[in-house]
């Protein structure tokens, strides 16, 4: 760990810290799972329905960099403790890409010391002891595992392979109003990249403006649902703009807008919009669907809740923009 030292023009201290291991993400670098041996057999209901044998190592190289603010100013954050709206950044395990879940908040404005992880660079990969997964791998097709969903969200598994691709998870926030992050696996079987996911936020006071794109090349194969051959690549630009926050008092709103770069045209779109009084608040939500022959619809919701009591209403908080 190197000594903090100041930057140049800038009341801040920075290190970094590299960690090289054979160390899983999950604390499991080496895992060793028998006894699953009726995988074909076994209803799809929930993860631990995808559990199958697997021997593997997993390996990955972290480097953090912190930042340590020296003034005894706070630092300009915007609203203190507001939380805020994101294009992208996910907030779970099963989170999904673009939308926020659960409405995490925006750590307020400080006047002491603090420091701030500003960038963080991980790389991870996996290796099969077990190709086969005792026997659970179909070739040919898209083959989900806990191992592999756990490891990433992209299924590359159509074939016996030892290597799994390498991840690479780059996350930047240089200061309380920006954040960013790149996402990208790369496949060294098929010398390609299976996808890459980057988005920026920047928050100006109660407004929020951000934007990202989705690069996604899958396995070719028939869909079941109308034996139509899927596309192998998906490239999707995505657009937020918001005011207000959750439990602000008055008008809150915010539009995500979806464009398929390979197509040419709107994809998805979403407008909600929020008003709370001192007693209750009101949602409303309105999304189009525009996905061709697999999905094309309309869907309207809604949410009333009432202070410390509870809420009624179709707009689940996993769906909500913000």
């Amino acid at each position: 760990m190197a000594t903090p030292t100041p930057l140049e023009g800038a009341s801040c201290c920075v290190y970094s810290v590299v960690r090289s291991a054979i160390s899983g993400r999950n604390d499991h670098p080496r895992n060793n799972v028998t006894g699953v041996n009726n995988f074909p057999n076994i209803l799809r209901f929930d993860a631990r329905d995808i559990l199958s044998n697997t021997n593997e190592v997993e390996y990955a190289v972290v480097n953090r960099l912190y930042a340590k603010h020296t003034s005894e100013q706070p630092e300009d954050c915007g609203s203190a403790g507001m939380p805020s709206l994101n294009v992208g950044r996910p907030t779970s395990a099963n989170r999904i890409p673009w939308e926020r879940q659960g409405g995490p908040q925006e750590a307020p404005c400080e006047t002491g010391p603090p420091v701030r992880e500003i960038v963080t660079w991980e790389l991870a990969q996996k290796y099969f002891l077990d190709p086969t997964f005792g026997g659970a791998l179909v070739p040919g097709r898209r083959n989900v595992f806990t191992t592999t969903a756990d490891f990433t969200g992209i299924a590359f598994l159509t074939d016996a392979r030892r290597l799994s691709p390498l991840i690479s998870r780059l996350r930047i926030q240089t200061t309380a109003r920006t954040d960013a992050e790149w996402d990208i696996d790369y496949d060294f079987k098929k010398g390609l990249i299976n996808s890459s996911m980057a988005f920026v936020n920047y928050r100006i006071g109660q407004f929020t403006l951000g934007g990202g794109d989705a690069y996604l090349r899958a396995p070719g194969e028939t869909l079941v649902s109308n034996t139509i051959a899927g596309p192998e690549r998906f490239n999707q630009f995505r657009v937020l703009l918001g005011y207000g926050y959750p439990n602000k008092r008055g008008f809150s709103g915010a539009t995500n807008l979806g464009f398929d770069a390979n197509l040419g045209f709107l994809q998805y779109s979403a407008l909600q919009t929020t008003y709370n009084w001192d007693c209750c608040g009101v949602s409303l939500e309105y999304r189009r669907f525009a996905l061709g022959s697999v999905r094309n619809e309309n869907q309207f919701r809604f949410t009333f809740a009432l202070s410390n009591i509870g809420a009624v209403g179709n707009l689940r908080r996993q769906e909500r923009l913000f």
